[in-house]
């Protein structure tokens, strides 16, 4: 069991930080209920699952590589770019809230899977903390333990599974108690944090480049 709560205990330090994929589902969960939150974040657990593994065979070294960097710069920089906008523009034009049991909402809900599983794939905060300590703590526990590895993937995949459940229903209590000016001012706060997100990664890339 040791290697199951190392998981769960490394996974835990990653969702701790206020990330691009934390503020997606809290915004989903606003708009559209913990339903919508849930199916996102279900999805960036799967996207963090995929690099917990990758981590296992050398995810930092593979990161390490020109080309590589690059493409998760530009990339990273366009999707917060894209974000950053998407926010500003509700915040001035906010959505209709849907109504639960559209007949659209499991189509709604699949999208929202896939896109949180790409925005995972695609968080620069989360890139940097596998390339750097976390994937370098994986590699150190799966070279040095005999334990199989699905042990310590099934206590960090555990941890993201909590952890969506814990913000979906966190942000689908807060929107029944927000008004549609919190919820507007949510939203422009989520673009200022897009904003500079997508600045800073574009310079530091740019610094490395």
């Amino acid at each position: 069991m040791e290697m199951y709560f190392a998981g769960f205990a490394l996974c835990l330090s990653a969702c701790l930080d206020l990330g691009v994929v934390n503020v997606a589902t809290i915004k989903r969960g606003l708009d559209a209920g913990w339903r919508a939150a849930l199916a996102l974040s279900l999805g960036s657990a799967f996207g963090d699952l995929t690099y917990a593994a990758l981590s296992m065979l050398g995810l930092a070294l593979v990161l390490a590589e020109p080309h590589v960097r690059v493409f998760f710069w530009l990339g990273g920089t366009a999707v917060l770019g894209y974000l950053a906008v998407s926010m500003s523009l509700e915040t001035w034009r906010p959505k209709a809230r849907p109504v639960s049991g559209d007949a659209s909402e499991t189509t709604s809900h699949r999208r929202d899977f896939f896109r949180g599983m790409a925005l995972a794939l695609s968080s620069p905060s989360l890139i940097v903390w596998f390339a750097s300590a976390g994937g370098a703590v994986i590699a150190g526990i799966y070279s040095h333990s005999q334990t199989p590895p699905y042990v310590f993937l099934a206590g960090f995949f555990s941890c993201s599974v909590t952890w969506a459940v814990f913000m979906a229903l966190l942000s689908g209590k807060a929107r029944h108690m927000l008004g549609q000016t919190a919820l507007r001012a949510f939203s422009g706060a989520s673009a200022a944090i897009f904003a500079v997100l997508a600045v800073k990664v574009f310079l530091d890339g740019l610094a490395a480049a």
